[in-house]
């Protein structure tokens, strides 16, 4: 008995779908190899790369042919420029002429005009959309608004993101009052730019003198603004200062206030540790602080050893470098006997050869 063929049907589907699938594959990948080498062979221009202002009307192909056109427009914020061609066509040696987006400009912002005793900056140097503007003024004038504006584009047109701001003159309100003094030109109200003012002390009823502490002179150095703190009146009085197997130089003064100075020195057989030179700080304290006697003769400083005696630095007579030097010595010193024996020997042989030719002459006459 024999068995009955398989029919298609009966064949195993896993099998039959997989070689179905191959089948297309390789199908595709045909078609695309030969798309491929026509396109390659041929005179097709491919799709130029995309641009900055400008894009493509209507849905692009893979491959034109030769003689086709495409078309651009301007992107959203940029417009057409006359007389730049929109407008390319494919050329048999693959390219597209022409093909450019100098036709196509940003949209720009209008110019903004200085500022009354001021000037505006384009910080981009231009003043299309994505541009800047700064504004400064004048000296003595202040900027009152925004300092920098943005060109942003809204729609289809470009619009600076704010008003062009103004320069006012520069004015100052009264300087601070102080206690225990006080400043001129009390009775003005107002201070033009550079205005000045002289701060001053009171009279102390006490035993001691008010000491202004700090700047004096104040002006007017911005809006609203004056060039340094105010100074402060205070009574200042520095201890007399004791230096034991010393004394002041001169000896006169007992009551020292804010900025006095007094010298040192040191008594014959001492020497001084520290400053001779003291000043009243405003602490009510010495500065630097009062120097010491020291008795016997004033240390001298020896020389200072050479950095490779250091810890840490290299001795150039050791390790490689020590071994690099010693070679490069000795063979300057070989080097330069060499020399000295070569120099001896042409000597010599001048000198025997005059010998020689002066014997010759003499047995000659």
């Amino acid at each position: 008995m024999t068995a009955a063929p398989l029919k298609p049907d009966s064949m195993h589907p896993r099998r039959r779908r997989k070689s179905c699938t191959l089948f297309w594959c390789s199908l595709g990948i045909s078609a695309e190899a030969l798309l491929f080498l026509l396109s390659s062979l041929s005179d097709a221009c491919e799709l130029p790369p995309p641009f900055e202002a400008m894009e493509l009307k209507g849905t692009p192909k893979l491959y034109y042919a030769v003689g086709e056109t495409i078309e651009y427009k301007c992107k959203k914020g940029y417009r057409y420029l006359f007389p730049y061609l929109m407008i390319a066509t494919c050329e048999p040696n693959h390219t597209w002429v022409p093909i450019s987006d100098d036709g196509c400009t940003k949209v720009q912002c209008t110019v903004l005009q200085d500022p009354s005793f001021g000037k505006v900056h384009y910080i981009d140097g231009r003043f299309s959309w994505g541009a800047r503007a700064k504004f400064t003024c004048m000296e003595g004038y202040y900027l009152v608004g925004m300092s920098v504006l943005h060109c942003v584009l809204k729609g289809d047109d470009a619009y600076w993101n704010g008003h062009v701001p103004s320069c006012k003159k520069v004015y100052c309100l009264p300087p601070p009052k102080i206690k225990n003094g006080t400043h001129s030109f009390t009775d003005i109200k107002i201070f033009k730019y550079h205005e000045a003012v002289i701060y001053s002390c009171d009279r102390n009823p006490g035993p001691d003198e008010f000491s202004l502490v700090g700047t004096s002179m104040l002006y007017c150095a911005g809006h609203n603004t004056w060039s340094n703190h105010p100074p402060e009146c205070k009574v200042v009085k520095c201890p007399f200062p004791v230096l034991p197997n010393g004394r002041q130089i001169p000896r006169a003064r007992k009551k020292f206030s804010y900025q006095e100075t007094v010298m040192f020195e040191c008594v014959e057989g001492f020497y001084m540790e520290g400053s001779s030179m003291a000043v009243c700080s405003s602490h009510s304290s010495w500065m630097p602080s009062i120097p010491k006697c020291l008795k016997g003769p004033k240390p001298t400083h020896p020389t200072k050893p050479p950095v490779y005696n250091y810890p840490g630095y290299p001795n150039p007579r050791e390790g490689i470098f020590g071994q690099e030097l010693d070679a490069w010595i000795n063979a300057l010193i070989v080097i330069t006997s060499l020399v000295g024996v070569v120099v001896i020997c042409l000597i010599m042989l001048r000198y025997l050869d005059y010998r020689k030719r002066k014997a010759n002459v003499s047995a000659a006459r």
